[in-house]
């Protein structure tokens, strides 16, 4: 089986407040030829078994310069390199216009594998001829010391073969000069995908991967199932549903601009699927087991219509006897700069008969303690249902599966994602329907506040399997330290409800693990600093702010009429004054409006200050306390700081 480099959906709907945009109102075009699929690995798919990749003895390069030229030979590989600025301890050196152009690289092909040596990441021009035409197809390169890299051609989804390799054109990704040899070519026939969702399964589990839609899961079942008319549990009707990896990065800027989706304006979104017009993600690689499947597609950005973006997405898919894992891998070659967004890892989909939301709300994980449901989610993207749909993880708590499953027949497909924050999830058109195409459909994400970094991977495993809520349970308390999901916590927010000793009506920052308290940042990197003692809260964007949920704690506006919150402003930020705006969201007010909104002004001299607010005076605070979103700086500069050490009410 292969393994992803270094370690080794969606999408739809608006989630504008708390940066996560989820389900489509789907699109029409549904994927008609799945029903004719086949099994990996059967002897019908022998022909997708890719010769084995492993690297060959290295051979020594010999490099002969002259006239601002070089002749390489690397074993059977002979090319003569060009456009560098220079050849630096065997390797050539420059930042665009590099050029490799071989000779005698013919035959047949729609497959190839470069392997190579490179400091920065690139971007890789492959030129080649066909029966026809001259072509160019573009890709991207990691930075390696013993890179390898397979790709099919751009068209070989459409039957085409190319006749001979002519050259490469490389270019950093970056801006920073690299340094870069090639060492390997290797190209190779592969007959064409005679289906567009192929299987592999056991004596319990049957999985589908759609590589006609960038490698999501589109199947899965369960072989003992006995539930009448039950056989796929994953929702399949457009490119935004499966079970698939989503990302959501930069509003937009100089080089991209998002478009709109389900009425809003939307952001950066590569889908794995496909886009909201339900074109189909391309499919780099390919390879197949018994047993497994690896796949690598360059997914296309949700709102707009067939736009490629620069990244790549791969998935490991493998079953045992109990579960089925699945391993990720993203990587963004924009170079671009992103926000804080809630990610969905992954986005899944069921089919509506699996009605009920199950998971673990406690703080003493993997103790068998009262599990949490709900029977009557509404839709996610529903700003009126927004708290409703959201369950935060208590601080410590690990055991953070999930599970849909239909109440009466106690049967269903749980998910356990080790190391996120919060579940998303809901419910879109309910009607308790058993076809895995129908409109709809039930989702959860779980969610992670993380910023997309260019060139760094995001990476991050997860188990399913099916079965009663205890048996979910138990298979996965079994598996609680397959993985801690690392990956997860870098360029990271926190986003879980504290589970301390003390009140969240009583917030003090006396320790890195009370910043838990505050959540859903938006345009905020939250960090603790011990010499302060308090909570730092770093501009990082346009109309900062956080939030304190008070949903867990019961609270009533009559127990608590006073608001104080200490707080200091260096005076070297980019104001000399600043307001600041708190929502204050009780009763029937679920979420911040213009409606509840209260302002102050604060000091910005490098002391602490102690602000009280009376909130008795408000006619709005009112009923059960909901949330305080603290909008804690109105104008601001990216880079400003507000320290904070407390924030209660009393």
């Amino acid at each position: 089986m292969k393994k992803l480099i270094s370690c080794i959906s969606s999408t739809m709907a608006a989630l504008l407040c708390l940066g996560l945009i989820s389900c489509s109102a789907p699109a029409d075009k549904t994927d008609t030829d799945t029903e004719n699929v086949t099994s990996a690995g059967s002897e019908t798919e022998t022909q997708t078994e890719p010769e084995s990749t492993d690297a060959p003895a290295p051979a020594v390069p010999v490099i002969t310069e002259e006239d601002g030229a070089a002749a390489v030979t690397v074993g059977d590989l002979a090319y003569k390199a060009s456009g560098y600025a220079k050849l630096e301890d065997g390797k050539f050196r420059f930042r665009s216009g590099f050029s490799a152009a071989f000779s005698g690289i013919t035959g047949k092909f729609n497959r190839m594998t470069f392997r190579y040596t490179s400091t920065d990441p690139l971007k890789l021009t492959v030129n080649y001829k066909t029966d026809t035409s001259e072509r160019s197809d573009l890709y991207y390169l990691d930075a390696s010391d013993d890179g390898v890299f397979s790709c099919f051609i751009y068209q070989y989804n459409d039957a085409v073969l190319a006749t001979e390799l002519l050259s490469v054109n490389a270019e950093s990704c970056n801006g920073a000069a690299a340094s870069f040899l090639l060492t390997g070519v290797e190209t190779e026939e592969r007959e064409l995908l005679a289906k567009s969702t192929y299987y592999i399964e056991n004596s319990r589990f049957k999985v589908g991967v759609s590589v006609r839609w960038g490698g999501g899961i589109n199947y899965v079942e369960d072989k003992t199932c006995k539930v009448r008319g039950l056989s796929n549990l994953v929702n399949r009707h457009d490119t935004g549903r499966l079970i698939q990896q989503s990302y959501y990065g930069t509003a937009g800027n100089d080089e991209y601009q998002p478009e709109v989706s389900m009425g809003s304006m939307w952001v950066y979104n590569p889908v794995q699927g496909g886009d909201q017009h339900n074109n189909p993600s391309r499919l780099i690689d390919l390879e197949m087991t018994e047993t497994s499947i690896y796949i690598k597609a360059q997914p296309l950005d949700w709102s707009k219509n067939n736009y490629h973006t620069p990244t790549y997405m791969e998935n490991t898919y493998s079953i045992t006897d109990d579960v089925i894992r699945v391993d990720n891998r993203f990587t963004d070659y924009s170079g671009w700069e992103h926000r804080y967004a809630s990610q969905e890892l992954p986005a899944l989909y069921t089919v509506s008969y699996l009605s009920r939301f199950t998971w673990y709300d406690g703080a003493k994980p993997w103790q068998n303690g009262e599990l949490s449901y709900k029977d009557d989610l509404n839709f996610w993207g529903d700003q009126n249902y927004v708290a409703d749909c959201t369950m935060k993880m208590k601080y410590g708590n690990t055991e953070t599966w999930c599970a849909w499953t239909n109440p009466d027949d106690d049967f269903g497909l749980g998910l356990f994602v080790p190391n996120i924050d919060v579940f998303k999830a809901g419910r879109y058109e309910f009607d308790g329907t058993k076809k895995d195409k129908d409109n709809p459909t039930n989702y959860v994400a779980p969610l992670n506040i993380i910023k997309i970094n260019s060139y760094k991977p995001i990476e991050y495993s997860y188990l399913m399997t099916t079965g009663s809520v205890a048996d979910i349970r138990a298979t996965f308390m079994r598996y609680k330290d397959f993985t801690d999901n690392a990956s997860l916590h870098n360029d990271y927010q926190p986003n879980r409800i504290y589970g301390g000793d003390k009140e969240m009506t009583d917030a003090s920052f006396e320790t890195a693990a009370d910043i838990v308290m505050i959540s859903t940042p938006h345009n905020t990197e939250i960090s603790f600093s011990a010499e302060q003692t308090a909570a730092v809260l770093k501009v990082d964007g346009a109309d900062p702010s956080v939030t304190f949920d008070y949903t867990k704690q019961g609270c009533d506006t009559t127990e608590k009429t006073k608001l104080t919150f200490e707080y200091m402003i260096p005076a070297e930020n980019s104001m000399k004054s600043y307001e600041t705006d708190l929502f204050l969201c009780t009763g029937a007010q679920k979420v911040p409006s213009g409606d509840c909104r209260v302002r102050q002004r604060l000091i910005c001299d490098g002391q602490y200050h102690t602000l009280e607010l009376d909130l008795s005076k408000y006619s709005f605070w009112n009923g059960t306390i909901n949330q305080i979103r603290f909008d804690y700086f109105d104008n601001c500069a990216a880079g400003d700081v507000m320290y904070l050490r407390s924030f209660k009410l009393s």
